[in-house]
């Protein structure tokens, strides 16, 4: 959320300016570095690492070596870090800030990055750096903007607090590989991405082991059907509670700042007299996967929110006596998608999902009713799923104008949280993924600004083409105002069979974009990068292409090769983030390709189920994947 006042000024001098504001001097004008050399310290307080790191870059945009100074040391500089760092410098309504909130401020002498609490201060770099125009548009070195000018000049007037302040995350399912992870890890901090604390929830069993603990007390478990299973906890038992309490203590004593009370995934619950007692004598019934009962007060009441989420706040209250900083969490999901009658203790954070919500409310009425029970509410979104969308190229939920949408309504819904489950296929998702960081942060956000500012930043003289090949993708809201007339025109049509295929027609438009955009960024370097990266990314659809081809054709040696050469290519595509790897050659691999079970059973013993496909490697080269490109036109140009 940024302050209305908002920006009043940040430049930085160059032969070409690259900043918000014109050069020329104004109120509070700050020179940072001239032709290379620089003019200010950056003065670190007690949060090291990102005052380092605005060091560091500052460096690479203008070559100058930054010295870092202590407090008290010198009389003018770049201040980053804690109010409290500085305690002869006045700001004002720090404590307002929160704990990632910042401002950015400067004097005519000085530049202030100043934050009341440590995650602020990271904040406060980043946002200083993209006003100096860096850009971290995708993870890895390759989507990574570093403008490159020898003066440094501006003057700044910000304050910002996020719009969702209790986390904001996309991650990706299946995990990662490690240098995946860095990739992200870097990528959500140059993003504003997180929260002041981690939110921790999953599925867990509350403290209970299924087999030794049901060996000895089935009890404890679901009685499902007149027999007890080990697949849900009971509970309404209070051995159950007395050990969910242990569980929880001992996480917080080991310094957990969130305990996770959610169920065991999947359907199962108890429907043990015990548990059924909540419906006070009102006749049970199931529906929708979970067990209901009306009782005679009129109240619809879900027997496993009624029965899990009393257990949850019996954790939270004993967990709160040792430890009141401390928060309990628990998804609102499945069959305990629904709002039990009760408040929850003011310790429990609520995470609803957007989907397998087994509850006759509408989402705008359960998170209305979910509001009226809880101080504290989060959803759980689906941005992509591999076995849902198998990366092909269609945005779903991170078309632009559906993100802003469904944001502002969770917004004013009174959540303060997103957790946005995804995958590592910034090929398909990349742009959405992008935008919804900054919109998570700053809801006022003008999408079509940040578009125009990722074509123009991560393709240059190409920005064009690759607006037009995201477009025939995302549709018109990925155009910018610019060229919305001519760009956003309708895209080709979809695969009659399945709608979330790309198709032939809509391959070659796009292959047509990515040429003209590979033919003006030759020779410039990053930009070309790029442009490769999206033309891996569509090769590696023209493979898919090359599979539905051969099925039609029944041409099994042709059918196996098909898959053979997706898997690999998959697999190579694991370190520029285009494609999600890891499910690929890992355990989704016979869902990707489920159709063709039988067909791969007739492979040698020591390939069984592809395994020797199913590996990593190292992405094209340049050179090899003009290769690929030219097969790729004459692939495209007689398929049918």
């Amino acid at each position: 959320m940024k302050n209305p006042a908002g920006l009043t000024g940040a430049a930085v001098a160059v032969t070409c300016c690259v900043a918000l504001i014109c050069c020329s001097a104004v109120a509070g004008d700050v020179t940072l570095v001239e032709n290379g050399a620089a003019k200010l310290p950056v003065v670190a307080g007690s949060v090291a690492e990102p005052a380092e790191e605005l060091r560091d870059y500052l460096h690479r945009i203008s070559g100058a070596d930054v010295e870092l100074a202590a407090p008290g040391k010198t009389a003018r500089g770049i201040y980053v870090g804690l109010a409290a760092d500085f305690p002869g410098k006045a700001f004002d309504a720090v404590a307002a800030l929160g704990p990632e909130g910042f401002l950015i401020r400067s004097d005519g002498q000085n530049v202030y990055l100043i934050a009341g609490q440590p995650p602020g201060v990271q904040h406060a770099v980043t946002t200083f750096l993209h006003e100096l125009g860096c850009r971290w548009f995708f993870p890895g070195q390759t989507w990574e903007v570093v403008p490159r000018q020898k003066t440094i000049r501006g003057a700044w007037n910000l304050r910002e607090t996020p719009d969702f302040p209790v986390q904001r995350s996309i991650w990706p399912a299946y995990g990662q590989y490690p240098r995946n992870r860095r990739d992200w890890d870097a990528w959500n901090r140059h993003n504003r991405m997180g929260g002041p604390a981690p939110v921790v929830i999953h599925h867990t069993f509350n403290g209970l082991d299924p087999e030794t603990d049901f060996e000895e007390h089935p009890e404890w478990f679901a009685l499902v059907d007149g027999k007890r299973q080990p697949t849900k906890p009971c509970y309404s038992h209070p051995d159950v509670l007395r050990r969910a309490i242990e569980f929880a203590k001992k996480r917080a004593a080991d310094g957990a700042a969130m305990v996770p009370m959610s169920a065991p995934d999947g359907l199962g619950f108890c429907e043990c007299p015990r548990c059924l007692a909540v419906l006070k004598g009102a006749e049970p019934f199931k529906d929708r996967g979970a067990l209901w009962g009306r009782r005679s007060d009129g109240v619809l009441v879900n027997v496993t929110s009624e029965t899990l989420f009393r257990l949850v706040n019996g954790v939270a209250a004993a967990v709160a006596e040792e430890y009141p900083q401390v928060r309990v969490g628990c998804y609102a999901y499945s069959a305990y998608s629904h709002p039990p009658t009760f408040k929850m203790h003011p310790n429990v954070y609520i995470q609803t999902t957007t989907a397998y919500r087994r509850t006759p409310l509408s989402l705008e009425a359960q998170l209305a009713a979910w509001g009226e029970k809880t101080d504290s509410l989060g959803i759980r979104e689906y941005y992509s799923v591999f076995q849902w969308d198998w990366e092909e190229p269609y945005p779903g939920k991170v078309r632009p104008d559906r993100l802003k949408r469904d944001l502002r309504f969770y917004h004013d819904r009174g959540v303060t949280a997103i957790n946005a489950e995804a995958s590592n296929n910034w090929g398909p998702r990349g742009l959405g993924y992008y935008l919804a960081a900054q919109l998570m942060w700053d809801l006022d956000a003008d999408v079509s600004a940040l578009l125009k500012d990722f074509y123009q930043e991560a393709f240059g003289p190409a920005a064009q083409a690759a607006e037009r090949y995201y477009v025939r993708w995302y549709g018109p809201a990925a155009a910018t105002r610019d060229h919305e007339p001519a760009v956003a025109s309708e895209a080709p049509a979809r695969d009659e069979e399945d709608p979330r295929v790309a198709s032939l027609e809509q391959l070659r438009a796009a292959f047509l974009d990515l040429d003209e955009a590979a033919r003006l960024v030759e020779g410039h370097p990053g930009y070309r990068e790029r442009v490769d990266h999206l033309r891996m990314y569509l090769h590696y659809l023209c493979l898919r292409q090359r599979l539905r081809q051969a099925d039609a054709r029944n041409d099994r040696e042709g059918t196996l090769a098909a898959i053979q050469a997706e898997t690999i290519f998959g697999g190579r595509l694991n370190d520029t983030n285009m494609t999600h790897a890891r499910p690929l050659i890992g355990k989704a691999f016979l869902r990707r390709f489920r159709k063709y079970e039988a067909l791969l059973a007739t492979l040698p013993e020591e390939n069984r189920e592809a395994k020797l496909w199913r590996r990593l490697g190292t992405p094209p080269t340049h050179e090899e994947l003009d290769r690929l490109w030219h097969e790729d036109a004459r692939f495209l140009e007689t398929a049918r």
